[in-house]
């Protein structure tokens, strides 16, 4: 592919640094799911085993197994749905899977002695998990198997949208109920429900495991959690953006007023106009919608906006106002650029999405630098 990723080496160790602090004596457990959120899964990996995480968080038991292939010994959360397809990999694995349900658990309990689990209800998400009047059930089940169950958890449906946490603390209220009767039950667990933006609002859901995912990667949940955190402590941590997506200039020509530019015929020039060809479309991971929402790349520090649709490997910007440009000049889809930037946020605000949704999927296929120094 003609355009590439970086990752910010120092930014990354930043960002985990920063959790792991405010995990405090819980266990932090990064999360490495949907190929590290885009980063790169071995990538990101590589920057994370010289600081001997002693927990990740994936989502299926395929990530699991790239991992255990890494090399990595400490113990690897399954997060995604369990089914018993997944039972036999995930224990000859050694892997910890999230079960919340019944025909699941009792597979597991028959015929899996070895696999551990950790119980999940829902407390108010509506996804995965056994319901709080389930309770007692799962409990009366689970005696006789204390030592395959790990830890108890849940997940939270509204923090990062909003400032006020009223939801998410009717969750935790219910689960706090189910946790308190897991240790009535004499379980020795983990208990966990924190991810990125609960941990950064909320300090009672950091509990005995503390799950982080996108701001691992140095993005803030939402503008409303970090407004919401600075809020609350007067000052915002520095998060550290880790990745940058760059491409070059493959194509440079000067067209007439009034030509189309793109399919359909969408834009059409209004003065003479240089435009630049760059090899990224949507196959890439550069969202269609973006087309139609003033979005631009940076050439030289300086913002050149789309032109037309963007296609399935290519795109096409406005250079004309550049004194000077060439074939093979690098463009930045993402990041710093003398003084300019380009956010994921911003890109996927063009695309009228969230930057959890643009990063997650961009193109397994690009190549993925691992660079170092914190820009």
């Amino acid at each position: 592919m003609l355009n590439w990723i970086e990752l910010n080496k120092d930014a990354l160790i930043n960002n985990y640094k920063i959790f792991e602090k405010i995990a405090g004596d819980n266990c932090f457990a990064p999360v490495l799911k949907s190929n590290a959120y885009g980063h790169g899964l071995q990538e990101v990996y590589s920057i994370l085993e010289p600081l001997k995480p002693a927990w990740l968080t994936v989502n299926y038991t395929r990530e699991g197994k790239e991992l255990r292939g890494f090399g990595y010994k400490g113990r690897i959360l399954v997060v995604g749905p369990a089914t018993v397809d997944i039972l036999q990999q995930s224990q000859d694995l050694e892997l910890d899977i999230v079960v919340g349900q019944v025909e699941v658990l009792d597979e597991v309990l028959q015929n899996y002695k070895s696999l551990s689990m950790h119980i999940k209800f829902d407390t108010g998400m509506g996804r995965q998990g056994f319901q709080m009047d389930q309770v007692d059930l799962i409990i009366q089940k689970l005696l006789a198997h204390r030592d395959q169950v790990k830890g108890v958890c849940t997940h939270f449906a509204n923090v990062e949208d909003v400032t006020e946490q009223d939801y998410a603390d009717l969750q935790l209220q219910t689960f706090e109920k189910i946790a308190s009767r897991f240790r009535e039950a004499d379980f020795t667990i983990y208990e966990h429900s924190a991810s990125s933006a609960s941990c950064l609002l909320m300090e009672k859901t950091r509990k005995s495991l503390v799950r982080v995912g996108i701001s691992l990667y140095g993005f803030w949940p939402s503008q409303a959690t970090k407004i919401s955190y600075l809020q609350m402590n007067k000052k915002l941590i520095v998060l550290k953006p880790v990745l940058g997506w760059y491409t070059t200039i493959t194509n440079l020509k000067t067209v007439a007023t009034g030509q189309y530019i793109g399919y359909g015929c969408t834009y059409k020039t209004n003065k003479p106009t240089k435009v630049a060809v760059l090899p990224v479309g949507y196959f890439e991971g550069y969202p269609r919608i973006a087309s139609d929402h003033n979005s631009y790349v940076l050439v030289s520090g300086q913002r050149c906006p789309l032109m037309g649709r963007i296609c399935m490997n290519m795109m096409m910007v406005d250079v004309t106002h550049l004194d000077e440009v060439r074939v093979g000049d690098k463009v930045t889809l993402i990041g710093q650029d003398e003084g300019e930037e380009i956010l994921a946020a911003d890109l996927a605000s063009w695309a009228q999405t969230i930057h959890y949704e643009l990063v997650s999927r961009l193109n397994n296929q690009i190549e993925r630098k691992i660079m170092a120094g914190i820009k």
